[in-house]
């Protein structure tokens, strides 16, 4: 892209330089993704963000926990697991 110097206004230089280059053929199409690909852009990031609302959740409840003196993770390591959230049950599968 266009050089910035420091403390000056580069808009209309640029947009002119910009102008010249779409006339003479050199400037590529922007990538428009498919609608089933924004899809699952969007789940993606959704379920990235869910995923670490859990966690922060988890770190909250053991932070809770212990903070009552609980300390489950001397016990089990990981505290909020499918063992230790049924203790003296067997697992269900």
């Amino acid at each position: 892209m266009p050089a910035r110097i420091p403390g000056r206004k580069t808009d209309v230089k640029d947009s002119a330089w910009i102008a010249k280059l779409l006339m003479h053929g050199l400037l590529s199409p922007s990538f428009v993704p498919e609608v089933a690909l924004l899809e699952l852009r969007d789940l993606t990031r959704y379920r990235k963000k869910r995923v670490g609302e859990q966690a922060s959740e988890r770190n909250r409840v053991i932070k809770l926990l212990e903070a009552s003196n609980v300390r489950l993770a001397s016990v089990a390591s990981d505290p909020l697991g499918k063992v230790s959230s049924s203790p003296g049950l067997p697992p269900s599968g």
